[in-house]
């Protein structure tokens, strides 16, 4: 079983573990008003900038160098998720959701040559044809997320309830945020398929990060769609922290481990979701 595998291992038993937590018998909360609610929903994410690196220097085989600038934004994505929300009171209630973020990056690439000539003389041309393989390429950096937190209904009545929710926790994230590097095709190879293609790598990433903390902050309204059922729909701010270029790599390297940091970065998100009610069943005494 690979890392990734065990980790998500671990993060599904944890929510389990929670469920039945919270699923034990509580007491304040009145019989008009829902114990328990499953969720699922899914909804749009938007993109953004991530890191732009000025210059990096990339050398060919005449000696010379080219100088280069990369980036990485956010592609816009979505996402999907089930949920749990515990009601102890009529307003406030424990809420644990496990999502899927598609993440997904765009990768950048333009020579900082003159625009008669901007790549050095290269009898390949490895890094004009890595660089426009680069330009344009969607990378799968997408993260996983386990999130607990809490919800304040502003209006427990109605059929029309608005209310805001902060839930923070961990994610897996499931590709490097820093690495450039383009496949090339070499002219003129005359062995197997394998050995025609190559990898160019300009930026490469020397401790990949695979996981970060993350929080999103929600407002959102639920509607009565049929007993036991409601929509509900939400803008989400989710926060979280990413892997970023802080500077170039050694272009004399084989790979050019890109000096890395971290920012904060705010993604923004409208999801829709199904709840299903389960309410608690008045009991009476005689």
């Amino acid at each position: 079983m690979t890392p990734h595998r065990v980790r998500g291992s671990v993060l599904v038993a944890a929510a389990l573990a929670a469920l039945a937590a919270l699923a034990s018998p509580v007491a304040a909360q009145s019989p008009e008003h829902p114990l328990l609610i499953l969720s699922m929903g899914a909804g749009y994410v938007t993109g953004g900038g991530i890191w732009r690196l000025d210059r990096q220097y990339a050398g060919v085989s005449t000696g010379e160098v080219d100088s280069l600038t990369l980036s990485r934004r956010f592609r816009p994505g979505f996402t999907v998720g089930v949920g749990a929300t515990l009601f102890r009171s009529p307003r406030f209630a424990y809420t644990l959701e496990i999502s899927f973020l598609g993440l997904t990056t765009e990768s950048r690439c333009a020579s900082l040559g003159p625009v008669a000539s901007p790549y050095a003389f290269d009898s390949q041309d490895i890094n004009r044809r890595a660089c426009e393989d680069i330009q344009g390429k969607s990378i799968p950096t997408n993260a996983a997320a386990f999130q607990l937190g809490g919800t304040w209904r502003i209006v427990t009545q109605g059929l029309v309830q608005p209310y805001v929710r902060l839930v923070a926790g961990a994610a897996i994230l499931g590709g490097s945020f820093i690495e450039a590097s383009g496949r090339v095709f070499l002219q003129g190879a005359i062995d197997s398929l394998d050995s025609q293609t190559r990898a160019r790598v300009f930026l490469a990433d020397q401790n990949r990060r695979e996981t970060t903390l993350l929080a999103t902050l929600a407002a959102g309204v639920t509607l009565e769609a049929a007993p036991g059922y409601r929509l509900r729909f939400e803008a989400r701010d989710i926060v979280t922290r990413i892997p970023t270029v802080t500077g170039p790599g050694n272009h004399t390297e084989l790979e050019p481990f890109a000096q890395v940091g971290s920012r904060t970065v705010h993604l923004l998100a409208l999801t829709v979701a199904l709840d299903l009610v389960l309410e608690r069943q008045r009991t009476r005494r005689y």
